[in-house]
């Protein structure tokens, strides 16, 4: 998902993270929701699961570091995306935070009834048309998914930084835009 957010006042291009390896590394410790968890298995008045979560699902996670400049048309994708997420068939919940001190890192994490329910979503037209635009409005962006398993607890986005960690390739990202 394409955030709105726009870069620190005061960053310039020479301090800019040259790799997906730097952006990850960034410090985070401002991280703000900014949609709390949302979707069937959530629960409006409390914030929490309605019910124990199935025995299996899939989690889905993504972080994109934003190019000022861009926030019209990241807005417009962003919407367009949310719209078809949250009327998806296997959605089960959904939360969103940015990070300003990041690089206005912005993360999403998903839970989906199963892969065919995500794939359905990651090959929908509104996601595609942003996923197309991703390296002119991104410095970067990286993501993956599990199975979850716990039927109580709802991911945290720290546990979706690990995850990503664990998976992250060396090497220039697919998705590196420098500048």
């Amino acid at each position: 998902m394409i955030p709105t957010a726009v870069a620190n006042s005061g960053d310039t291009v020479s301090n800019i993270p040259a790799s997906l390896h730097e952006f990850a590394a960034g410090d985070e410790s401002d991280l703000q929701v900014v949609v709390p968890w949302t979707g069937p298995a959530i629960d409006p008045e409390t914030g929490g699961l309605r019910a124990p979560l199935p025995e299996s699902y899939l989690v889905a996670t993504s972080v994109g570091w934003p190019k000022p400049g861009h926030e019209e048309v990241g807005g417009q994708l962003n919407a367009a995306i949310l719209e078809e997420l949250w009327k998806r068939d296997g959605l089960l919940a959904a939360t969103l935070a940015i990070s300003p001190k990041s690089w206005n890192a912005a993360r999403n994490l998903v839970l989906w009834r199963d892969k065919e329910a995500l794939d359905g979503f990651l090959y929908s037209e509104a996601h595609l048309a942003a996923a197309r635009q991703t390296k002119g409005l991104m410095y970067d962006w990286e993501g993956t998914n599990w199975t979850g398993t716990s039927t109580t607890e709802l991911p945290t986005f720290a546990d979706a930084r690990a995850r990503l960690d664990a998976v992250r390739r060396d090497g220039e990202s697919a998705y590196h835009s420098p500048r």
